[in-house]
């Protein structure tokens, strides 16, 4: 890094500001009902802890929730409450007051007053800000014809604010449901999910610590509410987005000369009956699609993150000759159950920040379904995100199939799905490691191929430091950076001269030996500049004879930064020869 980068870090980092980013917040919800069908919730009415419909049929995510949904926080889990209900559904399908054997169950334990009409309420553990530019979004149905409903966005200052949404009713969607009231049979006609969004940049300015629905224009209907995100797209400088060096476990894709070999003990493996076909290139070489991510390219190597067994489903050949599309076990595969978390440890650990969130893409196969990611920090704590998909089968992208064979003319082609997990809530927090768990669909092969995550990459082997190297005449100077990679740098001095013209010299390095102002300046004797080739910020002293100067960050530099020291001194007007402050120096690192 010399003269001209920080230069252009400088003004990079100023004309980011003009640059627009959408920041996506999940907001956890307070849910009061269990009314879609998860896993193994189907075919018990009267379970006194699963699932209850809204009305006559509910949504289907026995496969995990639709990835079309994936930037909400939805829950993935059965046997627990998944949705805020607005409405009374004793009051239009009555609960039996004790099992019968029909559609409808008993009222559950979980729902002590079935009327849920009005006040269903969330506190936040964290009241979130509300700027210019924030929306929040809900994703929703409504039964029995649809209608609209209230939102309250109640404020820390004691004010709030109401909107409103609406929706058509919930019949004929795009999305799996369930009949058959709380039996939830499976196979029934597709439900509509819409997404409602309420302006709140008129109060900007206020924090939100609660959210209340209520006031339902359709009284005979259930209205069901899955998730909530806040959105800000604000003026801030991009942060940094680091490919991930995942810990693959599997040779999953067909690479050049990787196909019509089933018992290569080193080549592909189907992770079911079929895999991707790159031998024409990855999606990011042929046609610039997911060119932020990282695939592996080369034949011959793991190529992904498999997570269940495939010797389950298809078993491996105990020896060559046998079944021609079924291959031996390969050598890069000591262990089948692949189905326990598989972790990637990070070479780089990241800082989290405000805007920090993790993107993945991955596929299932047999019928799609979701999995649990979760990020493990440097403090011993962690948070779990889920992400879904729907069946592999069908994309865009070019497919192999007979199994191991990996034959690639006529193929069927194949989806990527892309799935995100916002991670601002761990701000501060170093990310260290992250595994990949918890597959809803047991019967389905996971691959993950590639992973990023916006932060700011920590310093491998250098330590952050502060140095005063003297040379000044004049104002002290202080900085309230802490060197660290991501991290603002400043430099303030004080004890100068009310409002005396100045400028600041800023520089990678510092001048070795320094540069005695007498050299340029033969009546000064004093004083001594320790910048290495500075560039100059004109910058006076203010009426407190002070001056404080900032580099925001360029953290698109990442790693490159670690170990650069960047060094500010001041110079300000005197009556003969110039004040100079004290040299100080910013080594970037942990």
């Amino acid at each position: 890094m010399n003269k001209s980068l920080l230069a252009s870090a400088v003004l990079l980092s100023a004309a980011t500001n003009l640059m627009a980013q959408t920041q996506v917040v999940n907001v956890p919800l307070n849910y009061n009902f269990n009314g879609v069908v998860h896993a193994g919730e189907n075919g018990n009415p009267d379970d006194p802890n699963g699932y209850r419909s809204i009305s006559d049929r509910g949504l289907d995510w026995t496969q995990g929730p639709p990835g079309a949904w994936s930037n909400y926080q939805l829950v993935g889990q059965p046997g627990i409450k998944d949705i805020v209900h607005i409405g009374d559904r004793d009051q239009r399908w009555p609960f039996d007051s004790s099992p019968n054997g029909n559609n409808r169950g008993t009222q559950p334990a979980w729902l002590p007053n079935s009327d849920q009409r009005n006040g269903q309420s969330t506190v936040l553990s964290t009241a979130l800000t509300v700027d210019a530019s924030t929306k929040a979004k809900f994703i929703y149905m409504i039964s029995d014809g649809g209608g609209s409903f209230e939102v309250e966005f109640k404020f820390a200052s004691g004010g709030s604010v109401t909107g409103t949404l609406s929706g058509p009713d919930w019949f004929g969607g795009p999305y799996p449901g369930t009949d058959d009231f709380d039996n939830g049979n499976l196979g029934a006609a597709g439900l509509n999910i819409d997404e409602g969004t309420i302006d709140l940049g008129g109060s900007a300015g206020e924090l939100v610590t609660e959210i209340i629905f209520g006031n339902a224009s359709n009284q005979g209907a259930g209205y069901a509410i899955f998730g909530c995100n806040f959105e800000y797209t604000s003026f801030v400088p991009p942060t940094g987005v680091n490919r991930i060096k995942l810990n693959y476990n599997f040779n999953g894709i067909v690479h050049a000369g990787e196909d019509e070999q089933p018992d290569d003990p080193n080549g592909y493996r189907s992770i079911s009956d079929r895999g991707l076909n790159f031998q024409g290139g990855t999606p990011t070489q042929t046609n610039g699609v997911f060119g932020e991510y990282k695939f592996i390219t080369e034949p011959g190597a793991l190529d992904m993150v498999h997570l269940g067994n495939r010797n389950d489903r298809f078993a491996f050949e105990a020896s060559t000759g046998g079944n021609g599309d079924v291959g031996i076990a390969p050598n890069w595969l000591p262990n089948f159950d692949q189905t326990g978390p598989q972790t990637t440890v990070l070479d780089n650990p990241i800082l989290m920040d405000a805007s920090s969130q993790a993107s993945v893409l991955f596929h299932v196969s047999d019928g799609g379904g979701a999995m649990d990611v979760q990020f493990n920090f440097s403090d011993g704590s962690n948070t779990v995100g889920t992400v879904s998909a729907g069946d592999w089968f069908g994309g865009p992208y070019p497919g192999a199939d007979s199994i191991d064979r990996g034959r690639t003319p006529n193929a069927a082609s194949l989806n990527i799905d892309e799935g995100t997990v916002n991670l601002a809530g761990e701000a501060g927090k170093t990310l260290t490691s992250i595994s990949f768990q918890n597959r809803s669909n047991g019967n389905g092969g996971y691959a993950i191929f590639a992973m990023n995550v916006i932060g700011c990459a920590q310093c491998a082997n250098t330590s952050a430091q502060i140095t005063n190297l003297g040379g000044g005449t004049g104002p002290s100077i202080a900085t309230s950076s802490n060197g660290n990679l991501g991290k603002d740098l400043d430099w303030t001095v004080s004890g100068g001269s009310a409002n005396a013209p100045g400028v600041w010299l800023i520089g990678v390095g510092n001048a070795q030996p320094p540069i005695p102002v007498s050299v340029v300046l033969p009546l000064c004797s004093n004083g001594l500049v320790h910048v290495q080739a500075p560039e100059l910020f004109t910058m006076g002293l203010d009426g407190n004879g002070e001056a404080t100067f900032t580099v925001p960050f360029p953290a698109f530099y990442g790693q490159g930064l670690c170990g650069f020291v960047v060094t500010g001194q001041h110079v300000s007007a005197g009556t003969l020869c110039p004040n100079l402050s004290d040299a100080l120096s910013i080594t970037i690192g942990n």
